[in-house]
């Protein structure tokens, strides 16, 4: 199941640049033939701002974000796997805070509409809760591994 779910992700997060990138390609040319489209301007943010945080979410379970282990070679893989723990429970606690105040300001921010699209910036905003749960879910999924000793480092 979590297979399928991955790739769901991926697909999303492709078509997310793909989508990005399609969009600059119209602007640079739109922009040399005189024609001045603001919408894609800010599609794109809007885009990118979902591409950051949903991948930012991804690379959790994939494990790419840095990871600074200037002690590891020097303390035992007890205290090395003791600190893992501690590392992805600080995590949680960091997501929780991210969840609930990402919802919170997605609907303070809810009642402005975008300047060009005019689309509410509620669902701009929603990336961040969203991409929350996403971590929530990818984090306890390591930490269930680093448990059960399928994970040697974060």
């Amino acid at each position: 199941m979590e297979k399928g779910f991955n790739k769901v992700i991926r697909v999303l997060l492709v078509t997310l640049f793909s989508i990005i990138t399609l969009l600059a390609v119209v602007q640079v040319v739109t922009r040399f033939a005189g024609i001045s489209m603001s919408w894609i301007d800010e599609a794109m943010r809007f885009l990118f701002i979902w591409f950051a945080f949903i991948g930012s979410a991804y690379a959790i379970r994939e494990k790419k974000h840095i990871v600074v282990d200037l002690l590891s070679e020097s303390i035992s893989k007890n205290i090395i796997r003791v600190l893992d723990v501690l590392v992805h429970l600080i995590m949680l606690s960091f997501i929780f805070v991210l969840i609930k105040y990402g919802y919170e300001v997605a609907n303070v921010m809810g009642i402005q509409k975008s300047s060009s699209m005019r689309i509410p910036m509620f669902y701009v905003f929603l990336a961040i809760p969203i991409s929350g749960l996403l971590m929530l879910f990818y984090t306890i999924l390591n930490l269930v591994d680093l448990i059960k000793g399928k994970e040697e480092r974060i």
